[in-house]
């Protein structure tokens, strides 16, 4: 029991001292998460991030083995689905898919090893197909709106709302 212990509370340290995610998660959040992550060595766990103001799920995170795997959402603050994507031992892999903030689907496609591949499909705000493409042709206006609502999406982390 000592042994385990003492290995969670140095990964509790580790993941709270070098985390790209410190800005993003609360002190608790990420030792939470740290324990989340820990726990999932042995077996699959999640961990969810809420809003602040309005106590729905912001991000929901599964692990396994101490890294990402499964699914992984985001959710706008008036909690839309903001994109759904899937891991596999740290790696994203499957489909992907980004949303509107009215909650209609705005791109979808295809990751292998963290890399898009195949042909994207892309929709307008009412949820109509315009087209289908290499993720790199995808029209860049398209690819703005992505971006933006990703922007948008940290910002709103990160101010606490």
């Amino acid at each position: 029991m000592g042994k385990k212990f003492k290995l969670l509370l140095l990964t509790l340290g580790a993941l709270t001292l070098f985390s790209a995610c410190s800005s993003v998660y609360t002190d608790d959040e990420m030792k939470a998460r740290g324990v989340v992550m820990f726990l999932s060595k042995m077996g699959s766990t999640s961990f969810e991030k809420r809003w602040q103001t309005t106590n729905k799920a912001a991000i929901v995170e599964n692990f396994k083995n101490g890294v990402r795997d499964g699914e992984l959402r985001r959710y706008y603050l008036n909690g839309n689905l903001l994109m759904k994507l899937y891991f596999e031992a740290g790696k994203v892999e499957g489909p992907w898919e980004d949303y509107y903030p009215n909650g209609k689907l705005l791109m979808s496609g295809q990751m292998k090893a963290n890399k898009e591949v195949g042909n994207w499909k892309y929709y307008d705000e009412n949820g109509n197909l315009l087209g289908e493409a290499p993720y790199d042709q995808i029209p860049k206006a398209i690819r703005d709106a992505k971006e933006k609502n990703i922007e948008q999406f940290w910002k709103d982390i990160k101010s606490g709302k």
